[in-house]
């Protein structure tokens, strides 16, 4: 997946073929997520597509935890 910096954050778009694909992968990243206690913001839209921004509120930029969870949601993904 093709990582953006968007106004100062990690962005990356999602398409999935049903909602239901998308919220199974949405489960995985977010149970990732809670492991590593840093998690993404994320944007459902046009139905089947999900909007994923990093970035690392307490320091107020992307850090190094925000460029290994976007390698970590690559791999979900693939």
């Amino acid at each position: 997946m093709e990582w953006n910096v968007v106004n100062g954050k990690l962005a990356a778009n999602f398409k999935f073929k049903s909602q239901s694909e998308l919220a199974q992968f949405l489960l995985k990243v977010a149970c990732y997520a809670d492991e590593i206690n840093h998690h993404p913001d994320c944007k459902i839209h046009k139905a089947f597509q999900l909007e994923i921004t990093l970035y690392s509120h307490d320091k107020n930029i992307i850090t190094e935890l925000d460029y290994q969870l976007a390698q970590k949601i690559d791999d979900l993904f693939h």
